[in-house]
This record gives C-alpha cells, structure tokens and sequence, in this order.
C-alpha cells in the first residue's frame, strides 16, 4: 500500500519508537508516581525526561506539559478549562470539529458567543482582521495554525503579539504543524498549544499534549493523580491535577522518542516534505478537470476535487484500482467546506510525511490524470 493519508496519522514509525513502545508493553508495564519501587521510580524519571524534552523545544516549563488522550482532548481542555460565561471567543473557518463543537457547547452552557474570521485568496487569516473583532468582553483567540484541509499556514507570531496587547488568551491548534514547523511559545505568545503525538511527532495513537503558559485552567476529568491523595477536592496543580486516571505509558515513551526523532532530523524531514508537496502541486495543477485548494508546500497537505467526480468514488478508485491511501470527504471541518463550496462531495485529500517517496507522488500523480481524464 502506498500511503498518503499522514495528515490524519503517521502510518510509519520510526524504529526507536516502535522500540520504545515494545519496552513499555513488557519492561515498563507497571504506573509510575503510585508505588515507591525502584522500576516504578525509573518509569517517572522517563516520563519527567519527556516532559523536559517538551518544555525545551516548545519553550516552557516541564510543570507545564499535560499530557491528555490525544489533541481533540486537549483542545477540549483548554476551551472548557479556560471558559468564561458571557465571554466572547475569535477563531477561524480552518477549525477543527473539536473546537467547533466545543464553542457549540460553551453557547449553551455559558452564553459565550464566537466570531469566525475568513481568509484571503491565499487562504490566511490576517492578523488585523482579529483587531477588528475584539469586543469588551473577548478573551481568548482560537487559531489552527496549519489547515488539515488545505495545508494553509497562519502567522501565529503576528497574530499572538495582537494578544498579549489586548490581553486575550491565545490557543494554537498545532495537530498538523507540530513536527514541521518549530513553534517558541515564548516568542509567539502562545498560551495554550495543543499537540497530536501521532501525526508530525510520529508516536503512537492515543497520546496527545497541552502545553500550557501563563493562564490557570480548570480541571474537566476528576480523579486520582498520585498526589495530594488525603484531599477529596480535586488539586489544579500543573501536571498532576489534569492528569486524572492511569497514565498511557506506551503512547508517552513513544512520544518521547518521536519528538527526539524529530529534533533529529528536523531539517531532512521539512526538506522532503517541502520538495514532494512542491512536486505534486506542479504535476496536479497542469492536469485538466482537477482543481486545488492548497498552495504552499510546506506543510505536505494537498486538498482537490476532480470534475464530476465525488471526492469518495476518486479516494475509493485510488484505493481498489491503484492500492493508494488518501482522505476524503469533509475532514472533520465543515467551515473551511462552506467556504470552498465543497461541501456536498468534500475533497480528496493527499497528505505526505518523511516516509514518502518521490515514486509514491509519481504514481499517485498517474492515476488522478487518468481518473480526471476518464
């Protein structure tokens, strides 16, 4: 199978992760921070490296690394951990369900109102657009810094210095940039980001990050955190008292090597991404019947509908008649669809990672000229 579908998952891991994982399913099959014994003590000295590893690569404090089951859990956690009724919220038509169906709910339960700001012809959001929205009673900007539709990318340096001068809480969706691009929350005044360990970090699925800076959240999930365990209250103390229940000790430890094999390779993997995504979009923008919603290479996303063709029937040819994985449909975010005037048949979506060959594009580049042609 070729696989082209890496914006939804990594479908290859590397060695050391894959490693990593096997050690923590038989060596490191115990809970750390509940017991005093020696291998227990080792497990929470890993997990503790990982949270350093985190704090300084994404510049923070590793006090501040949550970890949660995955980014739509910690979106879910800085939203409804952040909420303040009768507030108001700016974010964009890119945004994910997990953060639409979230403000869907704060409508409901806190009265809080949020205003969608839509791109230019090149698919960004400007940053001034976002001073044009803030209200008296706006706190919080929610941006998806790269698109899992179109691969659009936002200036989230520019857009944070618009926060911190306002005040405003800045939350960064970073699902599909984590891993491509590097992201100083310092720098970018960034108080909440939000990170999928199984897409860019190439870890296991199941495991997801909030970083958080400068804000105090309020626990979602209640329970048993290894610490304060004389209190019935539930403790808000970063890590421990967002990190209710037993921790997934094999998706952390690959998280761990998947961040450090990043680190690594950083500069080979953006380079192959950008020089593939650049390959594809040249070869698919000269084929007839096809149009393209994507225009930057960086960020391996490449989004299209072929004429007269459902954007399933063409993922469902690629897969029966070629063996190749893509994505179809409306990827979980209907905004940018409407905006597109995709969103009755969606789009076929290409998503390319280190593990990509230039063959793989080659191939995938033939059968949508035949399919479009057809």
């Amino acid at each position: 199978m070729i696989y082209l579908d890496n914006s939804s998952t990594s479908h290859k891991k590397p060695f050391s992760v894959i490693i990593e994982q096997l050690k923590a399913l038989t060596f490191y099959s115990i809970n750390p921070s509940r017991a005093g014994y020696n291998r227990a003590i080792k497990l929470s000295e890993k997990i503790f490296k990982c949270r350093e590893l985190f704090a300084n690569y994404f510049s923070s404090l590793p006090e501040n690394i949550i970890f949660t089951s995955g980014c739509t859990a910690s979106l879910n956690l800085a939203i409804l951990g952040s909420a303040k009724r009768n507030g108001h919220i700016i974010t964009t038509i890119f945004e994910h369900n997990s953060v639409l169906r979230t403000l869907e709910h704060l409508k409901e339960t806190h009265n809080i109102t949020y205003t969608i700001l839509t791109p230019n012809k090149n698919g960004v959001i400007s940053p001034n657009d976002i001073s044009k929205y803030i209200k008296q009673n706006t706190y919080m900007v929610i941006i998806n810094h790269t698109s899992n539709v179109t691969g659009a990318t936002q200036d989230i340096e520019s857009i944070g210095k618009i926060c911190k001068k306002n005040n405003l809480l800045f939350l960064v969706d970073g699902a599909q940039s984590v891993g491509h691009e590097k992201i100083d929350m310092q720098k970018y005044n960034i108080n909440l980001l939000t990170i999928a360990g199984h897409k860019g970090l190439y870890a296991s699925q199941g495991i997801g990050v909030l970083i958080i800076n400068n804000v105090q959240l309020q626990p979602i999930i209640y329970g048993g955190t290894g610490t304060h365990s004389d209190k019935i209250k539930q403790p808000i103390d970063y890590p421990d008292g967002f990190e209710s229940g037993t921790q997934n000790i094999p998706g952390i430890l690959s998280l761990y090597e998947g961040l450090k094999f990043v680190i690594k390779n950083q500069e080979k993997i953006n380079k192959k991404i950008f020089n593939l995504t650049k390959y594809l979009l040249y070869k698919l923008n000269r084929i007839k019947n096809v149009t393209i919603f994507s225009n930057t290479p960086n960020s391996g996303v490449v989004s299209f509908i072929i004429k007269n063709v459902d954007s399933a029937e063409v993922s469902n040819i690629l897969d029966s008649s070629y063996n190749i994985a893509t994505r179809s449909g409306l990827h979980c975010a209907p905004l940018v669809h409407k905006y597109y005037n995709t969103l009755k048949n969606g789009m076929t979506r290409i998503s390319i990672n280190y593990y990509t060959k230039k063959h793989h594009i080659t191939k995938v580049i033939k059968a949508i000229e035949k399919i479009a042609l057809t």
